[in-house]
């Protein structure tokens, strides 16, 4: 779009604070403010002409003279000005309105403060330091001489303020990716100061200006700088702030809207051939700062009022809902948003685009809108996502007893986002696959995905945004509480889905314990000092674990009591911030509450204070009848890792540990009791506990921990899984596949044991243990997937998988949409069952997803079944020719679904040919036709096939500069890049590439490469001491 004059003007005045600043609420483009900021902000008086009559002609000559002498100065004079005015033009994006009017601008150290990717300037002084920074080094020397860090170089903002409201006024410039923003905060002095420190990063400061509260002056500013080692803005004044008083801060600044994904960001679509771009916000964790000076922690809660002005082909979203608009006659709009209630910047939003939405509205009256692409809208791919959002909104109000807080709830989806969604209060941004649904070609799984990401983020409108964790060290109390309220909410739409008790094992449980048992783990609360630290809080301990404890802590205190206690702390700390011991505090009073008496912050410090988890090891006494040793020890993978901090080794570690625990036999199994487990080893009595029976640790896997017997009682729980499998659990015949098969890995049993434990799976009509089987295998499978006699374990899980397969067939076409619900547990185990036996060569299951790609490509009508799509398309790739890529490649380009590309692009990942397996690599650096966030899981899933396993690694090495660059500011999206391309490396001489690799890139992500080097070298160890011993079980167990 060619850019225009108008993009220059001044954009309207921001709404003041303060009262003397009348003239500039009511946007008057003309007005001139009042109070201690009218002589700064007013134009200069202009001169008046005098009409002087004068009888005398040589004074008449004289003032004439004069008057052309002055004229001449005045011209000379503009000049200048106009001509620093197109230098400055010139250099950096359109200015804040308002500029000219504010004198001693605030001044820049050379380079600091440049628009980003604008070179930087320095100013030739002929070598002599100016005053300013005379006094600046002064001012270094001083600190240094009290041994103190000055309060712009700590890794926190100082204490001494506190922001009680911002004031914030926006100028989008869509034409060329610019915007310009005016920022007043008004503040309260905690403790006396002449330094303003707060954040910015990435934009330039054009003015500052300090001003008292009511009708005092003006606070005059000494200098001012960005820091950019802290991403802090540093106003120091001539003279100290006063206590209990509060003050306006006021900043003029512009800075670009990034083609990345964090800050205030662009992003665009294609509609009708035509290229459209779109603005939008990503805050958390620490970017709010890119787009606004504030103070960007989320202990610093504020209320904001937000105006953005834009063209008027766009439309504006904020948190709140839209005041009054200002039409402009030159094709401009500003919209005022109404005033946010107390919030943290993190999850403050905005969004410049041209989306149209649906809407529905809660009983309790909440609008909810659902804002997209037009034609998105008009297919109706929003709709489920609208109607489940007015429902949950109704579930959470009633589940948490505190009604929703805002007038409003949008949902936007956009094109490009880093993450699967944002929970910003009141305008949640979803990345389009993560919300838009089309009925007719989305899959359960896909279904199941959108519905869960939904739940996730509603629920940050209470734990996150409505109540807020102090600092970063406890992220896991919002996002622990929305990934376990994922389950429970999904179960309120969808019950017969059972996802708490049943799902949530193998999806959150299962997953994150295989992380966690690494000895590079790390606590749950974690310590965080500075910006780097916060972006590695963001990870699955924080998500998965949190929520495995959260569910463990809600089993024990008993559900309705739990609910009660969440209840309180929600009530207690709305609008607030809390700490995990104010959720402790609360959950122990509501245990007093029923007569119960359990310290919970004594219980949940060891489980969130340290890392890992144990395994309980369950023992029978051979000597005395009816006692048990229970012993505890840190579960670890590779028990010859270091340590991450080597003063507290494996035996430091001890938890108490709540301990169901049942006894069986081959008709019955008796309820279950709980033993706290406290101690290194215990000895416990069980009644009952006669020689035929079996014992059943951690009922349900309500627990944070595994379980491992003797082989004795090993044998007793297969033989009872091979008899009458149905006497023990759903959830605890999962649960036992995944212990043992981790168990094996890690040295604690043979390795034939999970094996023998999953040839009863043939008479298995439930989904979740051969989902927990199918996890459970898949590492397996890629640690042996390039060795010679990977043939042998291949053999045996066809075995495994052949019956089932033969009974349960193949899906057909259009689900009904209305059975989901009845038919949920049966199609997904049906799925797993087909993806388990094409994955392993089922030449049945080949020749079906062969005859079906044919199919669509003869026919050009897609008839495969929904749900097993993905399977059908990686299948087809990876046996047919390279036309049947190109077909996939051509389709990729071609749909407008959202859910169909994503699994699309993922199947040219499944090819056998290498050539094609490397262009795609290199296409997935093009942001034209693969999406940024996608990138990721293109590289990724080349690394899971083992004909690209070396190509992704070779090629991760080689663009690790740029895929850095691109994503090392994004939470976890680089440690999921490097997790991914890793883990499945397996041989020596890949550990040594890796660690090189390290030592030649030591910058960025040295948690995830740590976790990486752990994860080969225990790969490498396994290799080593446990793959012969599996072959040879696999050898004699199939010539039997």
């Amino acid at each position: 779009m060619a850019l225009e004059e108008k993009r220059e003007k001044r954009p309207p005045v921001t709404p003041m604070m303060i009262e003397e600043e009348a003239a500039l609420r009511n946007g008057s483009r003309g007005g001139l403010p009042s109070g201690p900021w009218a002589e700064a902000a007013g134009p200069r008086p202009r001169t008046t002409e005098r009409h002087i009559a004068v009888h005398k002609r040589l004074v008449l000559v004289f003032a004439v003279s004069i008057l052309a002498l002055l004229a001449v100065t005045m011209i000379a004079v503009l000049l200048s000005v106009r001509f620093e005015e197109c230098g400055a033009a010139a250099d950096g994006p359109p200015r804040a309105g308002g500029n000219g009017s504010f004198s001693g601008a605030a001044r820049q150290p050379p380079g600091v403060g440049q628009p980003p990717g604008r070179p930087e300037e320095e100013e030739a002084r002929g070598g002599e330091a100016t005053a300013e920074e005379k006094q600046e080094e002064e001012e270094e020397e001083e600190w240094q001489r009290r041994r103190e860090l000055p309060p712009w170089a700590r890794p926190r903002l100082p204490r001494h303020l506190r922001p009680l409201h911002y004031n914030l006024m926006l100028s989008a410039f869509m034409e060329n990716f610019t915007f310009s923003g005016e920022v007043n905060v008004q503040l309260e002095v905690r403790n006396a100061s002449r330094y303003i420190v707060l954040h910015a990063h990435r934009m330039h400061i054009e003015a500052v200006r300090v001003a008292e509260d009511k009708l005092a002056g003006g606070v005059r500013v000494a200098r001012s700088f960005l820091y950019p080692q802290t991403q802090v803005f540093v106003v120091v004044l001539n003279r100290s702030l006063e206590v209990q008083r509060s003050y306006n801060l006021k900043i003029l600044y512009n800075a670009l809207i990034e083609n990345e994904l964090l800050g205030f960001f662009r992003s665009s679509y294609v509609l009708h051939g035509e290229r459209r771009f779109l603005g939008v916000t990503q805050f958390s964790p620490t970017h709010a700062r890119k787009a606004f000076p504030c103070f960007d922690e989320p202990i610093y809660k504020a209320t904001f009022k937000i105006s953005i002005r834009h063209q008027a082909t766009y439309l504006s979203l904020s948190n709140m809902p839209v005041e009054t608009s200002v039409f402009e006659e030159d094709g401009w709009v500003t919209d005022h948003f109404s005033q946010t209630p107390l919030m943290s910047t993190y999850y403050l939003a905005w969004a410049v685009c041209n989306f149209t939405y649906r809407e529905t509205v809660t009983k309790s009256g909440v609008v909810v809108r659902l804002y997209a692409r037009p034609d998105a809208i008009r297919r109706g791919s929003g709709d489920y996502a609208l109607n489940i959002t007015r429902r949950l909104i109704e579930f959470y109000e009633d589940y948490f007893k505190v009604p929703y807080s805002l007038p409003k709830l949008d949902l936007l989806a956009v094109p490009k986002h880093p993450y699967a969604a944002m929970e910003n209060w009141g305008l949640s941004v979803f990345v389009e696959q993560r919300i838009l649904l089309d009925p007719s070609i989305s899959s359960i799984s896909y279904l199941l995905d959108v519905t869960m990401v939904i739940v996730h983020e509603l629920c940050h409108q209470w734990f996150g945004d409505l109540v807020t964790p102090v600092w970063w060290e406890d992220v896991w109390l919002k996002e622990g509480f929305a990934h376990y309220f994922e389950f429970v909410g999904t179960d309120y739409l969808y019950p017969g889905w059972n996802m708490e008790k049943q799902r949530f094992l193998t999806d959150v449980l299962h997953e994150v314990m295989l992380l966690d048992g690494l000895a590079s783990s790390h606590p749950v609360s974690q310590e965080v000092q500075q910006a780097t630290d916060i972006d590695r809080v963001f990870d699955w301990i924080a998500y998965k674990k949190g929520a495995a404890l959260i569910r463990m802590l809600a089993n024990f205190m008993g559900h309705s009591v739990f609910q009660m206690g969440l209840q309180d702390y929600l009530t207690i700390h709305k609008y607030g911030n809390a700490a995990r011991n104010d959720l402790w505090n609360t959950l122990s009073k509501a245990l007093k509450r029923v007569g119960k008496s359990v310290n919970i912050q004594e219980v949940m410090d060891q489980w969130t204070l340290q890392m890992g988890y144990p395994v309980i090891t369950i023992l029978g006494n051979e000597t005395t009848d009816n006692v048990i040793v229970i012993s505890q020890e840190r579960f670890v993978y590779d028990s010859d890792a270091k340590p991450k901090d080597p003063a507290l080794g494996d035996n430091s570690y001890l938890w108490q540990i709540p301990l169901t625990i049942a006894v069986g036999n081959t008709s019955h199994i008796s309820s279950e009791a709980i033993i706290w487990v406290s101690n290194k080893s215990e000895h416990h009595r069980i009644p009952a506990l006669e020689e035929a029976s079996w014992l059943l640790g951690n009922i349900n896997q309500t627990g944070y921990f595994r379980v491992n017997y003797d082989i004795r009682n090993w044998r007793l729980l297969i033989n009872q899984l091979t008899r009458n499998h149905e006497v023990i659990s759903v959830s605890n015949r999962a649960g036992l596949i995944d212990d043992a098969f981790n168990l094996a890995r890690a040295g604690y049993l043979p390795q034939n044991i999970p094996l023998e434990i999953i040839r009863y799976l043939s008479e298995e009509k439930d989904f979740l243990p051969w989902h927990a089987a199918s996890r459970a295998l898949y590492p397996l499978d890629k640690l042996l997937d390039r060795t010679e006699n990977y043939n042998i374990f291949n053999e045996y899980i066809l075995r495994q998988v052949a019956s089932m397969y033969l009974k349960l067939g193949w899906p057909t076409n259009n689900l009904n949409k209305s059975l989901v619900q009845a038919s949920y547990q049966h199609e997904e185990l049906r799925r797993e069952v087909i993806m388990l036996a094409c994955s392993f060569g089922n030449k049945h299951c080949h020749q079906q997803a062969a005859t079906l790609i044919s199919d669509w490509i003869s026919s050009n009508r897609n008839r495969i079944p929904l749900n097993v799509r993905d399977i059908v398309y990686c299948t087809g790739v990876s046996l047919m020719d390279e036309d049947v890529w190109e077909f996939i490649w051509m389709k990729f380009h071609s749909t407008t679904a959202v859910s169909e590309k994503k699994i699309l692009l993922e199947a040219l990942t499944c090819s056998d040919d290498r050539n094609l397996l490397n262009r795609l690599l290199n296409l997935s650096l093009n942001s034209e036709v693969v999406l940024d966030q996608d990138a990721i899981d293109v590289i990724i899933h080349v690394a899971r096939n083992p004909h690209g396993r070396d190509l992704a690694w070779k090629f991760f090495r080689e663009k690790w500069k740029i895929l850095n660059a691109r994503y090392g500011e994004a939470l976890f999206m680089n440690s999921k890049l490097i997790s991914g391309v890793t883990e499945f490396l397996n041989t020596e001489e890949e550990l040594r590439e890796l660690k090189n690799f390290i030592k030649s890139y030591e910058e960025g992500a040295a948690a995830s490469f740590s976790r990486a080097v752990e994860t080969v070298e225990a790969n490498v160890r396994w290799q080593r001491l446990y793959k012969e011993e599996l072959f040879q079980w696999l050898r004699k167990s199939l010539t039997h």
